[in-house]
């Protein structure tokens, strides 16, 4: 009995307090602070009081802070937290005591960091200027920071001034970042209750108030677009000497690039990365991302279709093209499957931020909302905004939430689009007009030659000056589309608003081998005979693809093209297949002298060769063979 009660009394005394979890809805947490910045010695230093709550089903008895800085003591009613061995991204402290369900508590902070200007631009930036929590994913917490510099320096926060207060505050921010700057200059406005705030320096003045100027209006239109406006503030502050665009380091804080050399950008680049940078407070610091990465490619492609919008109704042209990105990445042969982890995109070498995080989410959300419908997409958008403000939002549940609204399965859509380097390409290959009572019979035949299925839209403009559109069904891949016209037809436009992106693949062995595969093995056509153009590019080594690309090429007609391909067929398994054809079509090409040749060449091979072609009705072997060099081949 002495035994076991001793090892009782070993065993609770070696438990472990609670170790780290994060709720999976983490506490709202209130953050009062005073900040201090002394350049003289270049460093951040402050204090701050951290409240929560406890509002999970278990205890907590570790907390992790995050900050950029090199000091930082934590104390619980003057008394020092133990801090724990941890990753260098966050630092991890043991509470007095398990924080039970329900309970509350307050962390008292003493912090520091180095914060030096940078030399050119005199001015320094900082994502979260104050320690905060951190539970692996974003939160939206209430923010009361003083702030205090020498003379002569500005600062621009992620919080509304209160001068009440003496102090920035934001009721729901989820980083609160500032900028500090000697010998600038600033200006405000008001956006229907919003408090825009420019910092500039003297060269960046005119910039800035245009700027500004678009703040406002892109606030304006963004409440009332889609109902609301998350955040009381915004500061626009300036950033790198080139005018490259811009970047959100916090919420209610973007920097605008290059503003000094506002001349080398036409106005229209301007206003849109303002309602660029804007349409990121709604997504990423509003509605929140999946895991720890605020700019997603789903946050960042919702927030582009704000700014887009603004474009649309302001008529804003010659900016903004972020798609373009997407399509020159597939004509690059980038792998622009978006769905990839943080150890793969960091192995990527190109810009993935651009052509895939930018420039795909874009024309992924643009040819989502051409399936669905504006009215409908415009739901999904909104419904998003309203259901998922402070919640965090991965593209699982947002293809979810879209099916629910269309009333529809989209697997079919997202599964290529997010999760393969699949694009969308479709292409006008012929078109016919025949006269009709009533005037002309139209055909539009369009062929997808892209990996990625989709519905696309066809305008069909006829020589009166008139237009009519139609829909391709997305499980053809050949299909034609009828239109009734008084009119003959000028000429066919596959998506003439650029819905939905057509970006090609690369001429490369293996695209054309895929498309070669995927021709249907009648009816082909114009499809056969641009696959073979593009063949010529490279070398197909699989005799196989190249055969079936030749029965493509005659069921089309090609002839003369089908029988360069057969010729290089003629060594090896396939060279009872190459001299057949090659009498066949040179006997269509009226070369009944080398037709012979070839049936004759055939007639020699050894045992007994044969083949059949059931598309056509065709069962050839040695008698076959023996009835050409009787009767010429005829196309039945």
């Amino acid at each position: 009995m002495r035994i076991l009660w001793f090892l009782f009394l070993f065993t609770g005394i070696a438990v472990p307090r609670t170790e780290f979890w994060a709720p999976l809805a983490p506490p709202r947490t209130h953050y009062t602070a005073d900040v201090r910045y002394d350049p003289a010695t270049s460093r951040l230093e402050g204090t701050e009081e951290i409240g929560f709550r406890n509002d999970a089903g278990r205890s907590i008895g570790r907390v992790a802070l995050q900050w950029f800085g090199d000091s930082l003591v934590v104390q619980v009613d003057g008394t020092s937290l133990r801090r724990v061995p941890s990753s260098q991204s966050v630092a991890l402290f043991d509470l007095p005591g398990d924080l039970m369900p329900g309970a509350e508590i307050a962390l008292s902070v003493a912090f520091g960091a180095s914060w030096k200007l940078d030399p050119k631009t005199e001015s320094a930036i900082a994502s979260s200027v104050v320690p905060k929590l951190w539970w692996g994913s974003g939160t939206l917490d209430y923010y009361e920071v003083r702030v205090a510099a020498p003379d002569g320096y500005v600062w621009a926060t992620s919080g509304r001034y209160d001068s009440g207060k003496r102090a920035y505050v934001s009721d729901s921010a989820r980083v609160f970042g500032a900028f500090v700057g000697k010998g600038y200059l600033s200006a405000e406005a008001d956006a229907g209750g919003v408090q825009v705030r420019a910092v500039f320096t003297s060269q960046g003045r005119p910039c800035a108030e245009l700027l500004l100027k678009t703040a406002v209006d892109v606030i304006g239109f963004y409440r009332e677009r889609f109902g609301v406006y998350p955040q009381r503030s915004l500061s626009i502050v300036p950033g790198m000497d080139h005018p490259a665009g811009g970047y959100p380091p916090a919420t209610a804080l973007v920097m605008v690039h290059g503003q000094h050399r506002m001349a080398e950008r036409p106005e229209a680049f301007w206003r849109w990365i303002t309602a660029h940078e804007i349409g990121h407070m709604y997504w990423g610091d509003y509605v929140l991302a999946q895991g720890s990465d605020s700019l997603s490619w789903l946050m960042i492609g919702m927030g582009i279709h704000a700014d887009q919008e603004y474009r649309r109704a302001r008529s804003i042209t010659g900016a903004g093209a972020l798609a373009a990105n997407y399509e020159s990445g597939v004509q690059q042969g980038r792998d622009t499957t978006m769905d990839v982890t943080k150890e793969q995109e960091s192995a990527i070498e190109w810009d993935f931020n651009n052509i895939v995080e930018h420039g795909k989410s874009i024309a992924m959300i643009n040819a989502l909302e051409s399936v669905i419908g504006r009215g409908g997409f415009d739901a999904l958008y909104r419904r998003c905004l309203r259901e998922y403000a402070g919640k965090r939002l991965g593209w699982r549940e947002f293809q979810r939430i879209a099916e629910i609204q269309a009333g529809q399965d989209l697997d079919w859509f997202f599964e290529p689009w997010v999760r393969s380097s699949g694009s969308v390409f479709y292409r006008v290959a012929g078109n016919d007009c025949a006269p009709a009572p009533s005037g002309f019979d139209c055909t539009v035949r369009v062929e997808r030659t892209g990996a990625t299925r989709m519905p696309v839209t066809v305008a069909a403009r006829f020589e009166d000056g008139t237009e009519q559109r139609g829909r391709t069904e997305r499980l053809a891949d050949v299909d034609e589309l009828r239109f009734q016209a008084k009119a003959r037809l000028r000429d066919a436009v596959v998506e003439p608003e650029h819905g939905v992106i057509m970006a090609e693949d690369p001429v490369t062995a293996r695209s054309v081998t895929a498309k070669i595969q995927s021709l249907p093995w009648a009816g082909a056509g114009a499809a056969a005979l641009q696959v073979y153009r593009q063949a010529g590019q490279v070398t197909i080594e699989d005799a196989g693809t190249r055969g079936k690309l030749a029965l493509m090429l005659y069921d089309g007609r090609y002839y003369q093209e089908a029988l360069e391909v057969v010729k290089s067929l003629e060594q090896g398994d396939w060279r009872f297949f190459a001299l057949v054809w090659d009498g066949h079509l040179l006997d269509l090409l009226g070369r009944r002298t080398d037709a012979v040749a070839a049936y004759q060449e055939a007639l020699k091979m050894p045992g007994t060769p044969s083949m059949r072609h059931d598309q056509y009705g065709l069962v050839i072997d040695r008698k076959w063979v023996e009835e050409r060099l009787k009767t010429p081949f005829e196309r039945r």
